[in-house]
């Protein structure tokens, strides 16, 4: 008897070691990783600079545009007061602008200012607008001069700044009439700069531009001037958008 009972407890043994032999071993489900998020894609429009001793800080864009422009402006004549003026046809002033402020509403509108052959650009889906083809030539690293004859002329590549809130009515430019005002005096910005530091693309397809700059602000008639220094500027740029 203890011969059968040790012989069907071995058998027993057998089967249930080859059952354990035969389940699937089932191995832990392993864990994509984690993708931490690019901390630049976290970034947002800012710009900050001192005015008056004073460090404005800026982190609320208010608005973002696009903007075209007769180019090379002439005054032919004025008839009662009314400026008759001519440009130059096969050009146009293309233009993107961002307005920052801060909680205070006092900002500034920072205007990209570029002359562009026609031949250049292609119009926007709503035929309204002409943008260069190459959209993001505006924003190449490198020095801009400012745009002084802005909304005037319109002959100069650069940039355009104009305060808003408690400094309204200071900017980089003069006034636009041809008659009544003359062109300002280059010297207003001798000591000025403004210099794209940093054009970098993003996991996300996007761009972030940086930018240093310094300048004088004034009336249209370069008049009241104010010195901005130590200017910091950062804009995130989505391309695929017309008013980026």
């Amino acid at each position: 008897m203890n011969t059968k009972r040790l012989l069907g407890l071995a058998i027993a043994l057998f089967f249930f070691a080859a059952c354990k032999k035969n389940d699937p071993v089932t191995e832990p489900p392993i864990k994509p990783p984690v993708e931490k998020p690019d901390p630049l894609e976290l970034l947002k429009d800012s710009a900050s600079y001192t005015l008056d001793g004073q460090k404005i800080i800026l982190t609320t864009t208010i608005t973002r545009g696009v903007l075209n422009g007769q180019a090379n402006k002439k005054l032919d004549s004025v008839v009662k007061n009314v400026e008759y003026i001519s440009d130059d046809k096969n050009t146009v002033m293309f233009g993107r602008f961002y307005t920052l402020s801060n909680d205070n509403r006092n900002g500034i509108t920072i205007t990209f200012l570029k002359k562009y052959n026609k031949s250049l650009t292609s119009p926007t889906p709503s035929a309204i607008l002409f943008e260069p083809i190459d959209k993001l030539d505006l924003f190449s690293t490198g020095e801009r001069k400012f745009a002084m004859d802005f909304t005037r002329n319109n002959s100069q590549n650069g940039i355009a700044l104009e305060l808003i809130g408690s400094d309204y009515g200071l900017q980089t430019y003069g006034y636009s009439s041809l008659v009544y005002h003359p062109l300002l005096d280059p010297e207003l910005q001798k000591q000025s700069k403004f210099e794209i530091t940093s054009l970098q693309k993003l996991k996300s397809g996007k761009y972030l531009v940086e930018a240093k700059f310094n300048a004088s602000v004034y009336r249209g008639d370069g008049t009241h001037i104010k010195k901005i220094e130590n200017g910091y500027l950062r804009l995130r740029i989505n391309t695929e958008s017309i008013y980026f």
